[in-house]
């Protein structure tokens, strides 16, 4: 057996509802997992067993549509400099053949350095109920990468030690990578 068919072998062996991923990241070794409660079980075995010892990413995709124009600020053209007039408002069209759903897909990269091997996890969860248990207890670089997931997607972590936002201010509201965010303007919106 190759090494990469071991490691999801020995991931789906631990965590039984867990499936290989129909359509793996790259060529990587990937698994999805079926529920939130599945995810410390297999980060467990990957760490502690299988010699993945760097989380190397944490992060989301929203699959609830084409994003809302709503989300961007757009006056005139950025340049000061060019000539040219702003580029009109392009409206987003579905994308052919994508299966839009109202979820975040959740994507995990631990790494093997001595070995120079990758292996992703990733995990479904509905849009109005993103939480999922934290991995700082096992892998501290999970810290600022869980806190940018919550800032930017609304994705909870339970038992993170320190759930804030970390790359927008404060009086932002709402999560600026979900597709149905809307800028509400502010202070710093105003041409100067």
């Amino acid at each position: 057996m190759n090494p990469s068919a071991d490691v999801v072998a020995r991931l789906l062996a631990a965590v039984p509802k867990a499936t290989a991923a129909a359509a793996p990241v790259k060529d990587y070794p990937t698994v999805r997992l079926a529920a939130p409660a599945d995810l410390l079980p297999a980060a467990r075995l990957l760490k502690g067993e299988l010699g993945f010892t760097y989380l190397e990413m944490v992060t989301a995709v929203d699959w609830l549509g084409p994003v809302s124009l709503g989300g961007f600020v757009c006056r005139g053209n950025p340049n000061p400099l060019s000539r040219k007039p702003a580029a009109p408002p392009v409206s987003p069209v579905p994308g052919p053949g994508i299966s839009y759903r109202p979820v975040l897909d959740l994507l995990w990269s631990f790494g093997d350095l001595g070995e120079n091997r990758k292996v992703f996890l990733r995990l479904e969860v509905p849009r109005d109920r993103a939480e999922v248990p934290s991995l700082t207890g096992l892998f501290s670089a999970a810290d600022w990468q869980e806190r940018e997931a919550f800032d930017l997607f609304g994705i909870r972590f339970s038992g993170h030690p320190n759930l804030i936002k970390i790359l927008t201010p404060d009086f932002l509201k709402g999560h600026p990578l979900r597709k149905d965010y809307i800028h509400q303007e502010d202070e710093y919106d105003v041409d100067r």
